[in-house]
């Protein structure tokens, strides 16, 4: 299953043998990235929580990682693990975050507990989350992932793994909490509920999930704290609530397969965020179709995020007000649809260098993924073009 195949590749987590001398294992993943778009307005990111991106200059940043990891095991049935990972986050920092840090016992054969900080279960590649020499991308398609940026969860989960037939199952519940800075607010996810189900064998991958959580969100930057600060000064406070607060309830959706077997790759996802309050509600999904000739994998994917409902359908008499709530709207919707070619190519054992050309055409009436220096620019014309190249690795 891609859950345990991750794990393989990077060699960490795993039981030890018994004549096994040592206790410790130690491994790590990195990408060098560059990217450039045909458009000098709009900056791309592969996630919302950056704040900068590139325009027709490449740019290194918005792809590059590097992650370590390490665990100990304790005893036959228990063992702990630790991540870090620096990637470029908000404010364009690259500073290094701990994205696992959880004790694991293996309560049964088939059965596993843990407790401590672990990769967000929400995306068939959650657990190969920034580990982009699992997947033929260079990023995954920022239509889908991009619905849910939260990477870590605090909490407890248990994953039963069993055989129905020539089929592997892999079931898992979480319980646990999130937080994560965005544009110099905070976004926290309370009382996460997630329930899993994967199946997989003869080459193909079945996943499926369901998570329900407490919605917080306090946006920092300028324009909301104006539009706040002018809604509840003219009496619609209740409006603001809608906005910005805490007690939403959101829940998310996602299901996918992958197909790896003769030569053929081919991979499809959807996911569905749904949130009563603050945030846009959105859906998304995927294809992409491959074929391997011996160590190059070319590949295309056509990609789409639709907005399903604003963060507030609320109006004001307020003319000026009112363009603002538009503003907030308009500025908080990634949809957009992408038609991509792209070639991956194992050129050294756990080493891939990949190239990507996107053609991306963002709204209606949003930047898409995009983002702009000019809170005005939010209806481009045309499709943008976007270039990436990558090279990955394991260690």
């Amino acid at each position: 299953m891609k859950r345990i195949a991750a794990l393989l590749i990077l060699g960490a987590s795993l039981p030890v043998a018994a004549d096994e001398p040592s206790r410790f294992s130690f491994s790590g993943f990195g990408t060098v990235g560059a990217v450039r778009t045909s458009n000098d307005v709009l900056g791309f990111r592969s996630s919302v929580v950056q704040d900068t991106g590139p325009g027709r200059a490449f740019d290194t940043s918005v792809d590059s990682v590097i992650g370590v990891q390490g665990s100990a095991h304790l005893t036959g049935k228990s063992d702990i693990t630790l991540q870090v990972v620096s990637h470029k986050g908000p404010d364009d920092a690259f500073t290094p975050q701990v994205t696992w840090s959880f004790l694991r016992t293996q309560l049964l054969p088939e059965l596993s507990v843990r407790a401590g900080r672990m990769r967000t279960p929400f995306f068939m590649f959650s657990d190969a989350l920034h580990v982009n020499f699992i997947t033929p991308w260079v990023r995954p398609p920022v239509e889908v992932y991009s619905l849910n940026p939260f990477s870590s969860v605090d909490g407890v989960d248990a994953l039963y793994r069993t055989e129905a037939g020539p089929m592997d199952i892999e079931v898992q519940g979480v319980f646990g909490k999130s937080s994560l800075g965005i544009h110099g607010g905070t976004v926290k996810l309370r009382a996460i509920r997630t329930f899993n189900v994967a199946a997989s064998g003869h080459g193909l991958t079945l996943h499926a999930g369901y998570t329900t959580a407490n919605l917080d969100v306090h946006w920092g930057d300028q324009p909301s704290q104006n539009l706040l600060a002018a809604l509840n000064a003219t009496g619609f406070g209740a409006i603001a609530d809608e906005l910005n607060g805490t007690g939403a309830k959101a829940s998310f959706t996602s299901a996918g397969f992958q197909y790896d077997r003769d030569h053929w790759l081919l991979i499809g996802e959807f996911a569905r965020r749904d949130a009563s309050h603050f945030i846009s509600s959105a859906q998304g999904w995927y294809f992409t179709a491959g074929y391997r000739v011996g160590s190059v994998t070319p590949y295309v994917t056509y990609a789409r995020q639709l907005e399903t409902a604003p963060v507030t359908s609320s109006t004001v008499p307020i003319p000026a007000l009112q363009t603002g709530l538009d503003l907030f709207n308009t500025s908080r919707r990634n949809a957009q649809r992408t038609e991509g070619i792209g070639v991956r190519w194992d050129f050294a054992r756990n080493f891939a260098l990949k190239g990507q050309f996107d053609l991306i055409r963002p709204g209606p009436d949003g930047l898409g993924i995009f983002v702009s220096p000019s809170a005005g620019y939010l209806t481009p014309s045309g499709p943008i073009h976007v270039l990436s190249l990558s090279v990955d690795v394991v260690f």
